[in-house]
């Protein structure tokens, strides 16, 4: 009887490690799919920001170029505005005289 018992002892001891063993490698095999999964995950997070920072930076050039456009033709209409007003020189000398000889 004593030998069934170690028997069944050894038997048990032997389960444990094949567990024990079993155990193991579903957790290597759960940090390798947990692994590819972060890489992969991180792959198509910068693909995503990639692809929005470029939007964004031609948006912000779009804009960039109108608004100086923009500010290119409003200096020119106004320097055209200015060179096309009529001069009154002898009015402004008078004005001149008025002012620095009172």
């Amino acid at each position: 009887m004593a030998e069934k018992e170690v028997n069944t002892i050894a038997h048990l001891l032997e389960m444990e490690q094949k567990a024990s063993a079993m155990t193991l490698k579903a957790q290597e095999d759960a940090d390798k799919k947990i692994a590819q999964a972060k890489a992969q995950a991180d792959s198509e997070f910068k693909a995503q920001y990639e692809q929005i920072v470029t939007s964004q930076e031609s948006s912000f050039n779009s804009k960039i170029a109108t608004l100086q456009s923009g500010k290119e033709q409003k200096i020119s209409e106004y320097k055209s505005k200015i060179t096309a007003s009529p001069q009154d020189k002898a009015a402004f000398n008078s004005y001149l005289d008025s002012v620095l000889l009172a």
